[in-house]
């Protein structure tokens, strides 16, 4: 092959691929739909007792946080997310119960939902659950409650939650993590009698280490001289404008030294 052709088909196979990664570029900035990275935090449980005159049953709520970034170069609708429960333990195959979201909640706000149910309706909640956009190279993070009515108390030493999400762009339920749970006879006791909540990790999430490495750390980072009463002796400090004499005395806001 003479070094003349050879050149020329070298340059052509190197213009193909500078025109094939432009495309693709061109694609990925300005053509790509909707492709969501989805992240999912604890999931808290509560269990509700309710009484209507002679009527009792019980609400499930499931409150979890959902982050949801779009990878795409077009905007994306959610339209749906949901969470599966299903009882392994129980000799029905593809068991399973369907929680929808009823509430998006403040994030400032979402430590207050507990015992008090109607309260932190009122205080906590944003508003119902709707579907929403997420816009291209953007993360949309949301705090959710599912929830269910049980009839009948529901006792299970395991118990499986699948969070599912449904998009425009791929319309088919698809799930993007999961947590497991126990609902045994003391976890329900606590839940419904005393209202106090079920904390769970996600599956996969980072095991946390132990915070101190020897288990008696401190032991050997403490002192055995007494600790003085005073500091450094400095006192507080404040800002010494001339029109501001009686700030330090009205509110006290400067600094501390």
């Amino acid at each position: 092959m003479q070094p003349s052709l050879l050149v020329s088909i070298i340059s052509a196979v190197i213009s193909v691929a500078a025109v094939t990664i432009s495309l693709i570029a061109l694609w990925k900035t300005h053509f790509a739909k909707f492709r969501p990275i989805c992240t999912i935090g604890d999931l808290c449980l509560r269990i509700y007792p309710i009484r209507s005159e002679r009527e009792n049953w019980f609400i499930p709520s499931l409150d979890v946080p959902v982050s949801i970034a779009n990878e795409g170069a077009r905007p994306g609708k959610v339209l749906g997310l949901r969470i599966s429960v299903s009882f392994p333990n129980l000799p029905i195959p593809g068991n399973r119960e369907i929680f929808y979201p009823i509430w998006e909640v403040a994030p400032e706000k979402f430590r207050r939902i507990g015992r008090n149910r109607f309260q932190w309706i009122d205080e906590a909640t944003l508003g119902e659950w709707m579907p929403f956009v997420v816009l291209p190279k953007t993360t949309v993070t949301k705090h959710l409650v599912f929830e269910s009515r049980w009839t009948d108390p529901v006792i299970q030493n395991e118990v499986s939650f699948s969070m599912e999400i449904y998009t425009e762009s791929h319309r088919k339920w698809t799930e993007i993590g999961k947590w497991q749970s126990c609902l045994s006879p003391a976890a329900w006791s606590e839940l419904t009698i005393h209202g106090t909540s079920i904390g769970t990790h996600p599956i996969g999430a980072i095991e946390m280490e132990e915070q101190l490495h020897p288990p008696d750390l401190h032991k050997y980072t403490g002192t055995k001289e007494p600790i003085p009463e005073g500091g450094f002796g400095a006192g507080l400090s404040y800002l010494d404008y001339p029109d501001d004499e009686d700030a330090f005395d009205a509110g006290n806001e400067g600094d501390t030294a």
